[in-house]
């Protein structure tokens, strides 16, 4: 097996240098978005907390300190996402028997997969959480069949690290804790690592919480989650048909009246051609939004002062957004919940979609960071092939059934009396994980595809393996008659 992984090893690192050329060659500038001139903000600034986490504005400043290309920036993620890889593929390998196509099928959408190339010419998180994720549930996978301190020191910061990137990685100490119970660790180990955990977690909350007051004038942790409340609950409430007239308490009175203001003059436009038609963070986001403290505000995501008047307000916000959900719990169901439920597993294309938003030009901070001559950027590529992504909620879909149908088809044959014990373990890991996550993406924000890419790989590698396993054991049964005669 350890020289099957070396060819694989030389595989992918063949086959990335290849994709990454062909890539820049069509697009010699990175992709942006909303989000990435936050970043880009938070690196120049070298700040240690914003609307988002910071943790990948850090390595923007990393690579900022060597060199300003873009490339180099792209490069550096892409490859870094190719090493989380190997390194998942090789704990993957370890767990079974695996044939030979369902190593290449899993192969190739590791390290093939145009979702992964398209979105590491993003300036975005995505990427790099999802390689640090990777190694996240390795460890979590190795640490039941292969427990260690060493591992679990690693595994620790490794956690630590993904909690300082996104907001979702909110769910992986309850999964990576609940897995540690069960290792065949001592008490006081477990308990160790627990108080560790929650120590370094709660002083990195604690000192982003104080960054968050000299940053943006306001202390709290997120300034990001008043406002996700407030966009999900208004979201909602506009789809309402009938909305009745609520007496609010005082302190809602004002973003209440600009909300019901802003929904009364999208009365007569089609729900089809509003611009809050679909599940997304328009309230969030958007400038016409009623939800902005300064209406008609530009580049927000890069703008300073603006982003100080919305973490002012994010206190609030979140308290406005539980009421109105308190007020129509059964239409904030209908309208977010359940919508947002199925979008988990039909999640719209968004941002991978489309090029720069539309744009050919920047915002100032990705001209002054990459040191462009112009806000001016292009591609040889037409962008015709990001049709391909169209097609991709559709394979979210199917990768859920392949999962689901593989579970159960591997309890009809028995399947846990006949997999190796590593499988097994993995298998529930990522089980748990994955409910976890549907929970939380659904409560938490709209779900997008960018965020699946994680999902879908654990899908793709689960989902061949159960088949793979039902379809052994079901070929055993029946060529073995004095075994399929005893079972």
């Amino acid at each position: 097996m350890r020289m099957h992984f070396k060819r694989y090893v030389y595989l992918a690192m063949f086959t990335m240098l290849l994709q990454f050329v062909v890539f820049k060659y069509f697009y010699p500038f990175p992709n942006f978005m909303q989000d990435s001139y936050n970043y880009l903000r938070s690196a120049y600034t070298n700040a240690d907390a914003n609307l988002w986490p910071v943790g990948y504005a850090k390595l923007i400043r990393f690579v900022g300190f060597f060199t300003h290309w873009d490339t180099a920036l792209i490069f550096v993620q892409f490859c870094f996402y190719h090493i989380c890889a190997l390194y998942f593929f090789s704990t993957i390998l370890e767990l079974t028997t695996i044939g030979k196509w369902p190593r290449i099928i899993i192969f190739a959408f590791l390290f093939l997969n145009p979702g992964v190339l398209y979105l590491s010419n993003y300036v975005t998180s995505d990427v790099y959480f999802i390689g640090i994720s990777l190694v996240w549930i390795s460890q979590l996978f190795k640490l039941v069949y292969q427990p260690s301190k060493w591992l679990l020191a690693v595994h620790l910061l490794v956690l630590l690290l993904a909690y300082t990137v996104r907001y979702h990685a909110l769910i992986y100490p309850v999964i990576s804790i609940t897995v540690i119970v069960f290792c065949p660790f001592s008490v006081r180990v477990k308990v160790m690592s627990g108080l560790i955990m929650a120590g370094m977690i709660g002083g990195f909350m604690l000192y982003t919480t104080s960054q968050s007051e000299k940053v943006m004038g306001t202390r709290q942790f997120s300034a990001f989650s008043g406002w996700q409340m407030a966009n999900n609950a208004v979201h909602a409430y506009a789809h309402m048909p009938d909305r009745p007239t609520l007496d609010v308490p005082d302190q809602f009175a004002a973003v209440h009246h600009k909300v019901t203001a802003y929904l009364d003059s999208l009365r007569h436009i089609p729900m089809s051609q509003r611009p809050d038609g679909p599940l997304m963070a328009f309230y969030l986001w958007d400038a016409t939004s009623p939800l902005q403290p300064s209406p008609g505000a530009v580049n927000i995501a890069d703008n300073s002062t603006h982003l100080r008047q919305m973490a002012a307000v994010s206190p609030l916000y979140n308290d406005y957004g539980k009421y109105l959900i308190s007020q129509h719990p059964v239409a904030y169901f209908k309208y977010f919940l359940l919508p947002n439920f199925f979008q988990y597993a039909y999640p719209p294309v968004e941002n991978l979609g489309v090029y720069n938003d539309g744009r050919d030009t920047v915002w100032p901070v990705a001209q002054t960071w990459f040191h462009y001559s112009s806000n001016k950027i292009y591609t040889v590529s037409d962008t015709r092939e990001l049709v391909l992504f169209q097609y991709y909620p559709a394979l979210m879909t199917f990768i859920i059934l392949l999962f689901i149908s593989g579970w159960i088809a591997y309890y009809r044959v028995s399947g846990p009396s006949f997999a190796d014990m590593r499988f097994r373990s993995a298998l529930r890991i990522g089980t748990f994980y994955w409910i976890v996550h549907y929970g939380f993406s659904v409560l938490a924000s709209p779900v997008v595809l960018r965020y699946q890419l994680f999902n879908m790989i654990l899908g793709v590698v689960f989902g061949v393996l159960l088949w793979e396993l039902v379809i052994k054991t079901s070929l055993k049964k029946t060529f073995d008659p004095v075994q399929h005669v005893s079972s």
